[in-house]
Order: C-alpha cells, then structure tokens, then sequence
C-alpha cells in the first residue's frame, strides 16, 4: 500500500495482472463458444421461442413490462458475484474462478447471440435494453471481485504448500473494494426495478420483428 491514506488496488501491480489476464481469457473463451453455439442452434423449437418473444414484445409496447419481486431481483443481480466473492476466501478459487468466468462469459454471449440470430438487429436492440444498461455496472464489478479473488486464492494455496508466507490480501482495501462493488449491484437492482422495464417498453415499440 502507498501513502497513509491507501489505495483501492493495494499490492503489486504483477500481482493483479496475472489473474486479470487468466479470467479475461476465460471469459472471452466462454463467450466466444457461446456465440458459436447459439449461430448453430436451431430446430422446430424456434418457431415457438420467436411467438413467444413476439406477444412478450407487444403486451411490452403496449404497457411497460412488472419488475420481478425485489428479493429475485436481489438474487438475480448477486449471485454470479457471490459466488466468486466466497471463492476467493479458499485455494479452490485458483481452479474454479477461470471456470465460473467461462461460464458466465457464455451464458451471456449465447443469450444475446439467440436474440440477434432470431432476430437481426431487433434482437440486438432488445438484447441491449435487457442486458446493456446494468451490465455496464455488474460486469466491471465481477471483474474486480473475480481479479482480487483469484490473487487471493493464489496466495492461500502458496501457504498451504509452504512455498509463501507472505500476509494475506484480505485487508481494508480487499473488503472496501467488495463493498463498492455491493453498492454497484444495489444501483442495478434499482436499475432492473425501474429503468430496465422502461426500457424493454421502448425498445419494443421500435422494434419489427420478422
């Protein structure tokens, strides 16, 4: 740490841009199978999806779509980011981070490439009004969460191999980053109550689907 007053990103630099890179890589892997999976889906099942999606988007256009309850809004916007926020307190961490990142990375990119598939560029449109305005918030969070978890995990499995005995990161920093990153996913809870549905309403009066 520098200077009294600290910083947000506390330790080497080198210590940080390793994990960074591995989970960068994991997610943008994940993602790209996503939307290779998604091109190639396709069958009988689609025909239905897209009916369904059609009386969605004009019940949509014709009055702005019911938030979710509160506490599923809660759930849906924290629990990718609990997850890798209880995997940083634990060495399995160093294996199972890379793989929820994957994971995520690909749950995301097959979503938004089925709308886009079905439906050109008013799927997109559609996938940016459902995923776009909190995933400017949630997605740099689970990076910070996931970046100072992975270095955490890596130290924690140094000590138990006996190869480090260097103090852990879990300081004021580590836990006031958790922190900013909480209050990011509370504004999107209030994003997805609020402006979400507004959105979906208005992209759905733009939109012509096929």
């Amino acid at each position: 740490m520098r200077g009294k007053g600290g910083k947000l990103w506390d330790g080497p630099e080198r210590d940080m841009r390793l994990p960074l890179a591995v989970l960068a890589g994991c997610f943008l892997a994940g993602g790209l199978a996503g939307l290779v999976l998604s091109g190639q889906a396709g069958g009988a099942d689609d025909g239905t999806l897209s009916a369904l999606l059609q009386t969605f988007l004009e019940r949509s256009a014709a009055q702005t779509p019911q938030a979710a309850p509160v506490p599923v809004l809660i759930w849906e916007c924290f629990r990718w980011h609990l997850l890798v926020f209880v995997l940083g307190f634990t060495s399995l961490g160093l294996l199972f981070l890379p793989a929820v990142f994957a994971l995520r990375g690909f749950s995301l990119a097959f979503a938004i490439g089925a709308f886009i598939r079905m439906f050109g560029g008013a799927g997109g449109l559609l996938a940016m009004a459902v995923f776009g305005v909190t995933g400017a918030v949630s997605l740099p969070a689970f990076f910070v969460l996931g970046v100072q978890g992975m270095a955490a995990s890596r130290a924690l499995a140094s000590r138990f191999l006996g190869e480090s005995r260097k103090d852990l990161p879990y300081g004021r920093t580590f836990f006031l980053r958790c922190a900013l990153c909480a209050g990011g996913l509370c504004v999107c809870v209030l994003l997805e109550s609020t402006a979400v549905p507004a959105f979906v309403s208005g992209a759905a009066e733009l939109l012509t689907l096929p």
